[in-house]
C-alpha cells in the first residue's frame, strides 16, 4: 500500500533542499575544471538522472516507514504494532489502559460488549470474577467522584454513567477507562467535541495515575464507527491522540515512556512519514 504520495509536499521540500545543496555543489565543481560543453552538457544530464533515481528512493523509503519514536520534553512517545496482551507488556513497569463505555459495562454478550473486542477480549482473559469487579466499580471512591448521571431507563447492563476519560485502576497492570457514550441500542458513539474531551481528561487521569510507569494504550477511538459518522481515518485519529498529548504537556521521565499500539492492519495504513512531518519538533 503507498501510503504517501509521489508529490508529497514534505517530500518534495525535503528533496528540492537536498537537491539544491547538491546542484550548487556540482556546478561549483564544473564551473572550476575545463569540461567542453558537450561533457558539461553530460554531467548535469547524469546529476538530473541520479537526483530522479534519489527522489524515488525517498518515495519508497518514506512508503516503508512501519513505527515512529517521538521527543517531547522529557517523554517518549513510540508508535508501532504489537498486542497489548503481549506478555513483554504484563509486567510491574508497565500500565495498560483498555477503553470501556461510560457505564463500564463487563456484561460480554455481542449486543454490549462484543467478545472480539479489546474490552471483551480482557474480560474474558483476565477477570476471574465480574460481580467483583463490578462491586469494585460501584464502590471506588475516585469513580464516585466523577459520576454525571444515572440512566434509569436503561434496561440492559448499568446504570450509573461516568465522565468521559475516568480511569479505573483493576490493577497495577490492568486500569479501564471511559470512552465513549452508549445510545439506547448500545452502540457507542461520539462526537469530535467529545471525543477531544475525553482524551484531555484521560491524559490528566494518567498524568496522577502512571507513577514512572510506561503506559500502553490502543488507538483509543479507531473502532468507533460513529465517531461522527466515521468521517476521521486512523492517521487523523493518532494525529489527535498525539496533539492533545502534547497540549496537555504531559512528561513522562525515563524509563517510563507512552507505547501507542495497533494492529497489523491498521499500522499499515498509517502514514508514519505525515506524522513524522507534523510532529518534526518532537522526533528523537
Amino acid at each position: 500500500m503507498l501510503k504517501v504520495s509521489m508529490f508529497d509536499r514534505n517530500l518534495l521540500l525535503k528533496a528540492a533542499g537536498t537537491v539544491g545543496t547538491l546542484f550548487g555543489v556540482v556546478g561549483t565543481a564544473v564551473g572550476f575544471f575545463d569540461f567542453s560543453v558537450k561533457t558539461r552538457y553530460h554531467i548535469f544530464i547524469l546529476f538530473f538522472i541520479i537526483c530522479f533515481l534519489f527522489y524515488i528512493l525517498e518515495w519508497l523509503s518514506a512508503n516503508r516507514i512501519s513505527d515512529l519514536v517521538l521527543k517531547y520534553d522529557e517523554s517518549t512517545i513510540e508508535i508501532k504494532s504489537g498486542d497489548i496482551f503481549s506478555g513483554k507488556y504484563i509486567n510491574d513497569d508497565t500500565i495498560r489502559i483498555f477503553a470501556f463505555n461510560e457505564y463500564f459495562d463487563t456484561k460480554v454478550d455481542n449486543e454490549i460488549i462484543s467478545k472480539s473486542s479489546l474490552n471483551g477480549q480482557v474480560i474474558i482473559k483476565e477477570v476471574s470474577d465480574i460481580d467483583e469487579l463490578d462491586r469494585r466499580v460501584s464502590d471506588d471512591k475516585h469513580l464516585k467522584k466523577n459520576e454525571v448521571g444515572t440512566n434509569r431507563d436503561r434496561s440492559n447492563g448499568k446504570k450509573k454513567k461516568y465522565k468521559l476519560g475516568t480511569i479505573f485502576k483493576y490493577n497495577d497492570n490492568t486500569m479501564f477507562t471511559a470512552m465513549t457514550h452508549f445510545d439506547d441500542e448500545n452502540k457507542a458513539n461520539l462526537t469530535i467535541q467529545e471525543y477531544i474531551r475525553f482524551l484531555i481528561n484521560f491524559w490528566d487521569e494518567v498524568n496522577t495515575i502512571y507513577a514512572g510507569k510506561t503506559v500502553v494504550i490502543t488507538l483509543l477511538g479507531s473502532g468507533i464507527t460513529r465517531l461522527d459518522n466515521n468521517t476521521y481515518t486512523s492517521n487523523q485519529i493518532l494525529e489527535i491522540i498525539l496533539w492533545t498529548f502534547y497540549l496537555r504537556r504531559i512528561k513522562f521521565k525515563k524509563p517510563a515512556q507512552l507505547i501507542i499500539l495497533m494492529d497489523d492492519n491498521t499500522n499499515k495504513g498509517i502514514n508514519y512519514y505525515k506524522i513524522r512531518g507534523m510532529f518534526n519538533g518532537l522526533q528523537k
